[in-house]
């Protein structure tokens, strides 16, 4: 009976090994996943810093122009 149940326990951990593994490799893919998203959020965000740095300079630039026709 003692070799039944250690080959029982046996496979029971084969299974929770695989298991884990399972779930490892789903977790990497999660995490790659959202490593891709981060890339792509930040690309956004530093094209509308770009898009708002031209905006200030386009505005600051006819600010001055205006400044120097009112002197």
């Amino acid at each position: 009976m003692s070799k039944v149940g250690t080959a029982g326990s046996a496979a029971g951990g084969g299974v929770a090994a695989g298991a884990d593994a399972a779930a490892k490799v789903a977790g990497a893919a999660e995490f790659q996943a959202q490593i891709k998203e981060l890339a792509a959020v930040s690309m956004e965000a530093t094209e509308r810093s770009i898009e708002l740095r031209t905006v200030t300079t386009n505005l600051q630039t006819i600010k001055k122009a205006a400044d120097e026709r009112v002197q």
